[in-house]
């Protein structure tokens, strides 16, 4: 593994993405159910995180891999498939290169995890690899337009760039450049814009909650030192613009693309 990926699986051990991840639950159930997830399938989350498209595509009755690599990660996954009593395996894998045979999965899935794979079109050919003929990818990304889209413009400008290899991982959520990646294997795409919404008693107790948890941020703290308070300024400042409540609470709105390939 090269020292860049290694600086990103060391970025999502950090922090506590395990509780972040309950607060966007709502998007991995989408997908499963967009996907058409059903008893008996073959299901592959990439880059699964803490597993939130595998434990509702497991709760469906599907066999279910989580395949990520960052070990804390499968770890938390393990132990919130222990308390909802559905059986995954988890595997430490990488998504440009799925420890898995061509057509091994009737439906391939990740919710925004595969966004982060550097190299994008090595990503998608691993995807479509992995998935039979007849099947369905399902990825859910976050836009440029959207909070997400704001929060990654407003780090980048205090962090070191990433290599020239490594794409931007907003362009997943772009419906043109979907079309470009799969557009030469399937004609059948279906893209939708969604929204998933945080609800909170203020922006600043939200933002210290998600800065203290979210791994990218607690390693840019350890890295920018005193200069992390601008980022931390900046960030509640996107936060209070983007918030829809006007009681003093916080309403968070998220927009992320759900992009379905058939095949």
């Amino acid at each position: 593994m090269d020292e860049f990926k290694e600086r990103q699986r060391e970025m999502w051990a950090a922090g506590d993405y395990a509780t972040l991840a309950e607060h966007i639950a709502d998007v991995g159930e989408h997908v499963v159910a967009r996907t058409g997830i059903d008893a008996g399938m073959r299901v592959l989350d990439v880059a699964c995180g803490t597993g939130n498209a595998a434990l509702p595509a497991a709760r469906a009755g599907a066999h279910v891999v989580g395949l990520d690599f960052t070990p804390e990660l499968l770890d938390a996954g393990r132990a919130k498939a222990d308390t909802a009593g559905v059986e995954i395996e988890w595997v430490e894998g990488d998504a440009e290169s799925i420890p898995f045979g061509e057509a091994a999965f009737d439906r391939v899935c990740s919710t925004f995890g595969h966004m982060f794979a550097p190299r994008h079109r090595q990503t998608a050919d691993e995807l479509v690899r992995v998935c039979r003929k007849e099947g369905v990818i399902g990825l859910c990304s976050w836009t440029a337009d959207g909070t997400a889209g704001d929060v990654f413009r407003a780090a980048a400008a205090y962090l070191p760039p990433p290599p020239e290899y490594a794409s931007p991982p907003i362009l997943w959520g772009d419906e043109d450049y979907v079309r470009e990646i799969f557009g030469p294997v399937t004609e059948d795409i279906e893209l939708e814009r969604r929204v998933t919404t945080i609800e909170w008693d203020s922006v600043e107790s939200f933002g210290d909650y998600f800065i203290d948890r979210f791994g990218p941020l607690v390693t840019a703290k350890a890295m920018l030192g005193d200069r992390f308070s601008e980022l931390r300024a900046d960030l509640l400042g996107i936060w209070a613009d983007r918030n829809e409540a006007d009681d003093g609470t916080l309403r968070l709105p998220q927009e992320y693309l759900v992009s379905l390939m058939r095949f």
